[in-house]
């Protein structure tokens, strides 16, 4: 089962379309701003880009990250990406993130990670590909013979919580989002689409990470939605 095309092409002045390699399924409806005041009172963790220490399939970890800072000899690879707390970790103090995430009817019988992501003024997480270490190059993914694809039911979302605001990006393959409006949801190709967020405004941006596996009903509501599908949370 693929939702989106795959493998992405790496031709970076293709122009890539909604519903290809990332599909914005339209937006949350509800009152989520008491969570979100919640979730900071229990409190974000920094997460620098070099120290998450993960990989996936036969994409192995980058020991010490010395990947991230090999790729990254002029920039700055611990730069922090973004703040988080996994708020499934405390049950009711987000319960209307807890109603979005069942909205989704991900499969629960496997791993489903609920992360509350808030990106402080400059914050960024560059150019990547989701669990690959380092510069997603074209000859580090499709080229690669040791690379291999995330497992088809896998399926992140990226739910913003609040309105945009000018100099936050988020850029998905040559997709770019902005000017977005509280409750916009993404999910995309996880294996092989590179993509990146930025935080340059003068205000925190705050979205959810859901990350597991689908079911025929997941499935169905990607599908079946577009950009301008409301769902509603009460």
């Amino acid at each position: 089962m693929n939702l989106f095309k795959q493998p992405w092409h790496f031709d970076k002045f293709r122009v890539d379309e909604d519903g290809e390699y990332v599909k914005c399924i339209g937006h949350f409806q509800g009152d989520w701003d008491a969570d979100i005041i919640a979730a900071r009172d229990v409190g974000v963790q920094d997460q620098p880009y070099n120290k998450q220490d993960y990989g996936h399939a036969a994409n192995v970890k980058s020991k010490d990250h010395v990947e991230e800072d090999k790729e990254n000899p002029d920039g700055k690879p611990e730069a922090v990406m973004f703040r988080k707390i996994n708020f499934d970790k405390h049950p009711g103090v987000c319960p209307m993130f807890e109603k979005i995430v069942d909205y989704l009817q991900m499969n629960t019988e496997k791993k489903l990670t609920q992360k509350f992501n808030d990106q402080f003024p400059n914050d960024q997480l560059m150019w990547h590909i989701d669990n690959l270490p380092g510069n997603p190059r074209k000859e580090r993914v499709i080229d690669n013979p040791d690379f291999k694809y995330q497992e088809p039911d896998k399926i992140r979302f990226l739910i913003m919580l609040e309105d945009w605001e000018p100099g936050q990006i988020l850029q998905f393959g040559n997709k770019i989002y902005t000017q977005w409006k509280a409750g916009m949801a993404l999910c995309w190709e996880w294996s092989t689409l590179p993509h990146l967020t930025w935080n340059g405004s003068w205000r925190k941006r705050p979205a959810l990470q859901i990350t597991g596996s689908t079911t025929e009903k997941t499935i169905e509501l990607i599908r079946q939605s577009n950009a301008s599908t409301e769902h509603r949370i009460k």
